[in-house]
């Protein structure tokens, strides 16, 4: 009972915590971003449209850089960026925090 409410107390954080990562750093080009835990590594997903440019990943990786500060020094972060065109499909990761609206 204690592991399962110290896990779902981390993932809550960890959702929340890159819901505020997010806010004003969302370029036009991002379709989406999720994220996942395994052990002490934050997995962070971040798909982009063709026509991202390499300051849309550096804006992308600074969110990733917010999401691990708010974590004590045993967690990691791994970034994945992936450019998918639309309307391929994507593969998120477990919790999605931002999806764009596409018809």
């Amino acid at each position: 009972m204690y592991l399962k409410a110290v896990v779902d107390s981390i993932r809550v954080s960890l959702k929340l915590s890159a819901q505020r990562a997010l806010l004003g750093n969302v370029p036009k080009c991002l379709r989406s971003a999720s994220l996942d835990i395994n052990d002490s590594e934050i997995v962070w997903k971040c798909v982009f449209d063709n026509d991202a440019i390499d300051s849309d990943f550096e804006l992308l990786s600074l969110a990733g850089t917010e999401i691990i500060s708010d974590f004590t020094v045993s967690f990691s972060i791994k970034e994945i960026f992936e450019v998918i065109p639309y309307p391929q499909k994507i593969n998120h990761l477990k919790w999605v925090v931002y999806s764009r609206y596409e018809r």
